[in-house]
């Protein structure tokens, strides 16, 4: 594995943690991180090995409260530097993975934070977790997978609710909407994360591997979605540089 900055990667056995490191910007992500996150994808899907049960978290007990802000004032954001397919591919491989992926959301899980989220197979989220999409509040859209699988998880009419009012909710209503398979006390999260670590890491991989192969190929194709969504960020990202030049 290459020496990461942003993010941490350990494996024991069949258990993988993968965690997004930077807690004291409560996890916020930065291009770099999801250029790592990209790299390691690209290695799990090549080789995953004995992994068959890969846990997603934040460092500081916080999970992601979304894109680095810096970057959408720091001119970083210019339209020849953004690479929409592999920005998706940092996410997207959680769910082509030949393994279960588990998030275990604490506190936010906000615009990239709630998107990554989206994309592991099974999702619990601590009380008192706030959820969002707020990216149209900055005239952007969540084009990391966001319009996909929150209409995929909660229907459309829910989905495009969400995603237009930016509005935030708890991890009960996220529970409600199916969004996240349980919420647990933040007393009792981390050991009902490891209680569903330890279950599922006894499982045959060829059992495990097989449910999520067949699981995940009842599922709506998301190709044409995700290269919607690249073309939206694309004239979003235009509408922003016009805007400024007038100003």
């Amino acid at each position: 594995m290459p020496d990461f900055t942003q993010i941490t990667f350990e494996q024991q056995g069949n258990v993988g943690r993968l965690v997004l490191n930077r807690p004291e910007k409560r996890n916020a992500q930065t291009f770099e991180m999801w250029d790592e996150l990209r790299q390691l994808g690209q290695q799990l899907l090549a080789d995953p090995g004995e992994l068959t049960v890969l846990v997603v978290s934040g460092a500081g007990g916080c999970f992601s409260s979304g894109l680095d802000t810096t970057i959408l004032t720091s001119g970083a954001l210019a339209n020849d530097a953004v690479d929409g397919q592999a920005f998706q591919e940092a996410f997207s491989w959680l769910r082509s993975g030949a393994f279960v992926s588990i998030a275990a959301i604490e506190r936010f899980a906000i615009g990239a934070g709630m998107e990554l989220a989206l994309w592991c197979d099974m999702r619990l989220a601590s009380e008192g977790t706030v959820f969002a999409l707020p990216e149209v509040e900055y005239g952007i859209i969540p084009d990391l997978g966001g319009c996909t699988l929150l209409a995929e998880i909660c229907g459309y009419g829910r989905a495009i609710e969400i995603i237009t009012t930016a509005r935030k909710f708890d991890a009960m209503e996220a529970h409600r909407l199916g969004i996240v398979n349980e919420v647990v006390s933040v007393e009792q999260f981390q050991p009902r994360v490891e209680a569903l670590v330890q279950l599922l890491s006894k499982r045959s991989p060829h059992s495990l591997r097989g449910a999520k192969r067949a699981t995940v190929a009842s599922l709506p194709e998301t190709g044409a979605s995700l290269a919607a969504s690249r073309d939206s960020i694309h004239a979003c990202i235009r509408d922003l540089a016009a805007r400024h030049v007038r100003k």
